[in-house]
């Protein structure tokens, strides 16, 4: 009986200390796996803005070589597009408002670069006041459509909708594949990046398809907010 007895509370010690060395490492387990999404996530940002910046530069540069009137303004959408990147791109979450105002002087520094925009398409609809969203999550999307969706004759067709509902934001981006497209695996580490970053802060709340039909390439995401 003594035996019993004697065993009892050390039998309870024992699994306490079990449970405090599991906690312990579970607390650690859990903060490791948050500083490498972190790390993850500043590389794929530092990835992501050169690439940017390189091919906005060359924008500008193709309008400059033009002595094209619309320089100036082109000089003055890239620097609001550079003060996002460089005070908002940094933050965890930025207002789904002041992303959006991105992605409209993106595609309209595009409009000034291109020479038929004609058929250049952005519809935004819904309210964003009140919601957040990581920065710079939807530009390689909008990126690549203009990348590719230019033809041999210089048209360019690139249909962007975003539909902001209650609890979602619905992403969908359409190009017609120019007859002389780089192979897809040229497009940079853009494409690959947000999709790492899309699993990383969104991993089981998001949808993602990706259509190629040798005509036309369509994304459609969904993000549960």
């Amino acid at each position: 009986m003594s035996i019993v007895v004697f065993s009892v509370p050390f039998v309870t010690s024992t699994a306490l200390r079990i449970y405090i060395e599991w906690r312990r490492n579970d607390d650690l387990r859990k903060i490791v796996e948050k500083e490498k999404i972190n790390s993850e996530l500043q590389f794929l940002k530092t990835q992501l803005n050169p690439h940017f910046l390189f091919n906005s530069l060359n924008a500008i540069y193709s309008l400059s070589v033009k002595n094209s009137p619309d320089t100036s303004d082109a000089i003055i959408n890239i620097s609001e597009l550079m003060r996002y990147m460089l005070y908002e791109a940094d933050k965890e979450f930025v207002p789904l408002g002041k992303e959006l105002e991105y992605i409209q002087n993106y595609v309209r520094l595009q409009r000034i670069r291109l020479s038929d925009s004609e058929n250049v398409v952005l519809k935004i609809s819904g309210e964003d006041k009140g919601k957040s969203i990581p920065p710079l999550l939807f530009i390689s999307f909008i990126e690549n459509a203009f990348k590719y969706g230019t033809d041999f004759k210089g048209r360019t067709n690139v249909k962007i909708n975003l539909s902001i509902e209650k609890e979602s934001i619905h992403l969908y981006v359409m190009n017609k594949i120019g007859a002389f497209r780089k192979k897809v695996e040229s497009s940079g580490v853009g494409l690959v990046n947000i999709k790492n970053r899309l699993t990383l802060l969104y991993p089981n709340s998001h949808d993602l398809t990706v259509q190629d039909d040798g005509v036309n390439y369509e994304v459609n995401l969904t993000l549960k907010l």
